[in-house]
């Protein structure tokens, strides 16, 4: 994982911890899907999407298993793959 996508993974931790009150963080590699209920993985994902101004479409969401999948996917549409809006990093220190 680079140091961007970690820095976007440690948002997407904030924004699960804080914004949706997802109480404990997901272990590296973790299944999403095994820690979130359908609902909550919908809500993480509108979430992410808000705060990195980005589009994240089924196909998107078929590869995507982890966390840090969650966080390269981010990167790599920020970067302009894929065919997301594109967005500043994630402010330091929020």
């Amino acid at each position: 994982m680079t140091p961007r996508e970690a820095a976007i993974a440690a948002e997407i931790r904030r924004i699960a911890r804080e914004e949706l009150s997802i109480a404990a963080d997901p272990a590296p590699g973790e299944e999403l899907a095994a820690r979130l209920d359908s609902l909550a993985l919908l809500s993480l994902v509108v979430a992410v999407e808000d705060r990195f101004l980005v589009i994240l479409d089924d196909a998107d969401a078929a590869g995507t298993r982890s966390l840090e999948d969650l966080a390269r996917l981010v990167a790599q549409k920020l970067d302009g793959g894929g065919g997301g809006r594109v967005a500043a990093a994630p402010e330091e220190g929020r």
